[in-house]
Order: structure tokens, then sequence, then C-alpha cells
């Protein structure tokens, strides 16, 4: 590769795009049994959770990061209540790569319409999965799980106020 090719269009940390984007998979298949995982049958007893697995091309890369070719690699969970089914919620999660030359960490967790993001290096997922970002993967999902319990929570005690009480949403 000659050095008058743009830093950007490059890859990062001596990988491809290609590369790069298989370990953006990589890392959302750690997310996703790490999920499953800490989703255990209390809650799935209390809660339907529906879960997609797409690779969106809509889905606009924040300042820094990149859509791969294939799309985006995002999991769209929609949880809802059993007991009070108008209880619902919404989580998409994505991985981005970084663009090569961007001044970003190489890959990036964000959970939409939030500011809940999870910034990992190519060395802590390449060639293996460290230990240490196995623990921060595991801090990240236990958080955006305790967070969607809490809004259903609240969605729920929303749901079952009684006649003439006041529903907590104003």
């Amino acid at each position: 590769m000659s050095d008058d090719v743009d830093p950007l269009l490059r890859g990062r940390a001596g990988l491809s795009y290609a590369e790069l984007d298989a370990y953006a998979h990589r890392l959302h298949e750690l997310l996703t049994a790490v999920a499953e995982r800490q989703i255990d049958a209390p809650l799935l007893h209390e809660f339907t959770i529906d879960v997609a697995t797409d690779a969106s091309s809509t889905l606009t890369p924040p300042p820094g990061y990149r859509r791969p070719a294939a799309g985006a690699v995002t999991t769209t969970l929609e949880v809802t209540s059993r007991s009070v089914p108008t209880a619902t919620t919404h989580v998409r999660v994505t991985v981005w790569p970084a663009l090569g030359g961007a001044d970003v960490v190489d890959l990036l967790v964000e959970r939409h319409d939030t500011d809940h993001r999870l910034e990992v290096r190519v060395d802590e997922i390449h060639p293996d999965v460290g230990e240490p970002l196995r623990h921060r993967v595991n801090d990240f999902v236990a958080r955006q799980v305790a967070l969607v319990v809490s809004d259903l929570n609240v969605a729920m005690q929303r749901g079952i106020s009684p006649r003439g009480w006041p529903r907590g949403d104003g």
C-alpha cells in the first residue's frame, strides 16, 4: 500500500476494513452471548423478549466510525411485560468499527438514543478476546439489562395504577 493513500481508507491497527468488520462481528457475538446468559429464567418468566439481529444499511454511524459494507452490526430488543402487555421498551445496540485515520477508539458499542457506550481497542479482541474485555462487556450488558428492567417497571406501574390515581407520567 503506498503512502499517498488516504489514511481514512487504509484500515486500522494493521487490519483491513474487512478484518476489522470481522472483529466487530466477534464483539457483537460476545455481547449477545453475555446478554443471553444474564437474561435468566426470572426475567424470562416476567417478560417476553424478541431479539432481531440485522445488518442495517440505514443507521448512521457516529463521527469517526463507519458502517461496514454488509451493513451495521446491530441487535434490536423489544421487551414486553407479560402481566402488563402495554408495558414495552425497545433497545437497539450497534457495534461500529472506526474509520482508518480517525482519532477514535477502534470499535464502539452504542446503545441508541442514550449516551451508553463501550469503547474497545483491537488489541482487546485480536487475536483473542481478553479477560478484561469480557469483564467490561459483562458490566456494560448488566447495566443495560438493569436499565431495561427499570424502564419496564415504570411502564408497568403506569399500566396498573388504580383508576383515578396519578399514573406517574406527569
